[in-house]
């Protein structure tokens, strides 16, 4: 019956509906209290080249979860192209809009310029919770050479801030060539 759990806190199982467990009911049919309490999603993502989309089996499992919290770490629910065109225009609308449904509560990324990979690191975007502010900040190395800083360049309190912003930002520093962030 609770295969896959560990302990009386853990279940692990497929981002699908059937996952959802169950819920306790009374004799009158009432839920006494549900067996999942929290759906922890680690890096849900569609993958190139698959013919199908994470964003069905989430909003299956999301609406079987009902009221009851699901939380995705590091999720990418972009679309992602398919080998036959599955994802193409067909359905996008509505994909993107449910993809927009989440709150990003907390965010950390390090920003690099795109030209060169992943190094140098030449500042983080942060969001600390749900009611702060993004922002950006600049990485400095210190002047003796050893170590570095991070100066906070720009914040907001509304959505993630474009990489014009970012950009204009970085160049109000005064020690900043453009970059395409």
């Amino acid at each position: 019956e609770n295969e896959g759990i560990i302990g009386d806190y853990i279940n692990f199982g497929d981002v699908a509906a059937e996952c959802v467990q169950d819920e306790e009911r009374d004799a009158d049919g009432a839920v006494m209290r549900h067996q999942d309490d929290v759906f922890l999603l680690i890096c849900p993502q569609s993958m190139v080249g698959v013919d199908a989309s994470i964003i069905q089996p989430l909003s299956d499992m999301v609406g079987a979860a009902g009221d009851r919290p699901v939380i995705l770490i590091n999720p990418s629910l972009a679309d992602r192209p398919s080998s036959n065109g599955q994802q193409g225009v067909r359905g996008r609308a509505e994909r993107l809009a449910f993809a927009e449904s989440f709150r990003t509560v907390y965010h950390a990324r390090c920003m690099y310029d795109s030209s060169t990979g992943y190094f140098p690191i030449l500042g983080m975007m942060l969001r600390r919770g749900a009611n702060e502010p993004w922002v950006a900040y600049q990485r400095r190395d210190l002047a003796d050479g050893i170590g570095e800083a991070y100066v906070p360049l720009l914040a907001t309190e509304r959505d993630y801030p474009d990489g014009a912003e970012i950009n204009d930002a970085y160049a109000r520093s005064g020690d900043w060539e453009e970059k395409k962030l």
